[in-house]
């Protein structure tokens, strides 16, 4: 199993966990809509979702939360943000989708989904990035599958901020600078019902991925008004 080089990774978690507070520190929030974010809701645990590029923010979008696990992958980029989870108090679980069969096992994809379901289950709620792996803004249906088997809700997230640098590569990233102003946005819960079918998790993987770029685009309109 592949967790990357643990004493590089645990410095730049250090590091990348300290210029994430930073970022958080210096960015103007928006004042966040009364009653909107999951925990506020209701006391029962959520899985939250945003695009891959855009998570950077997620730790700010989460700000309040309690009890809340982060799937990260077992690349040494996700060795880096395990632990800038831990350092944020949250827990990790490791382990990414995959399209390809083979890659499964080596993935931890099959386990990771069912420790997921038991943190779900647990009341523990769940961050995860809704893309397909390597297939940037197309909701897959792993977010989905977990709805489905444990009856909690799907809450969609944008986090964005005025300072950032826009990446040309393959999820789009986006990397958040200080001094800017944000402003993070959540979604009406997403409920899938346990006899839901593979077309009607695919159309809802569609609505999904609607939702979040309309939610990602509101954002960044009321970050254009002062």
């Amino acid at each position: 199993m592949r967790f990357g080089n643990q004493p590089s990774a645990a410095f730049a978690g250090r590091a990348l966990h300290a210029y994430l507070d930073f970022v958080q520190r210096t960015t103007r929030f928006k004042p966040a809509i009364p009653g909107a974010r999951p925990w506020e809701r209701s006391r029962e645990p959520f899985i939250a979702l945003t695009w891959h590029g855009q998570q950077m923010l997620s730790l700010a979008a989460l700000d309040g939360a309690a009890q809340v696990a982060v799937l990260t992958s077992l690349h040494f980029d996700g060795t880096v943000v395990a632990s800038v989870v831990e350092r944020a108090g949250f827990r990790v679980i490791r382990g990414s989708g995959t399209q390809s069969r083979p890659k499964i096992m080596a993935k931890r994809a099959i386990p990771a989904f069912f420790e997921m379901r038991e943190a779900l289950r647990d009341g523990t709620s769940l961050l995860l990035t809704a893309d397909v792996p390597k297939v940037a803004r197309i909701a897959g249906k792993g977010a989905v599958q977990l709805a489905r088997s444990t009856g909690r809700p799907i809450y969609l997230f944008a986090a964005v901020t005025s300072a950032r640098l826009d990446l040309d590569n393959w999820d789009r990233a986006s990397i958040a600078l200080p001094f800017g102003r944000g402003c993070i946005l959540w979604s009406e819960p997403l409920f899938v019902r346990r006899s839901a079918d593979e077309r009607e998790m695919g159309l809802i993987a569609l609505d999904i991925s609607s939702q979040l770029d309309e939610l990602h685009a509101t954002a960044h309109r009321l970050l254009e008004r002062r």
